[in-house]
């Protein structure tokens, strides 16, 4: 037991490092196309096949985009119905988030519908 303790600490202080100066001048500033990528990159990111709200509200927001520039209403219409589209995929399936503890992740016992019944009538 003290020896699973030891690596685990050890594990920890790895990951820590040592410990950096702020830079001068307090938060960087990122400008807004920096923000955007960064979005952009992470709804993008993950299953390729996979249709994500993320991904369908980047492709619409692009249309939009295309169609501002070349003068396309029915490319404006097509993406706005697209955004739409994309954002109640968002509230009918929110993304999932793993539980982790100590970077290792948690088995949640009792997902079926059974146990979520029997956890609610206690």
């Amino acid at each position: 037991m003290p020896e699973r303790y030891r690596r685990e600490i050890e594990e920890i202080l790895r990951q820590v490092g040592e410990p950096r100066k702020p830079p001068k001048g307090g938060r960087p500033k990122q400008s807004i196309f920096r923000l955007g990528w960064a979005y952009a990159k992470q709804s993008l990111g993950g299953r390729a096949l996979a249709l994500t709200s993320g991904r369908v509200m980047v492709i619409a927001v692009s249309l939009l985009l295309v169609a501002l520039v070349l003068s396309v209403g029915l490319l404006a219409w097509a993406g706005l119905v697209l955004f739409i589209v994309g954002y109640a995929m968002f509230f009918v399936k929110p993304p999932t988030v793993e539980k982790r503890w100590r970077g290792q992740p948690l088995d949640d016992v009792g997902n079926s519908w059974w146990d979520r019944l029997r956890r609610r009538v206690k």
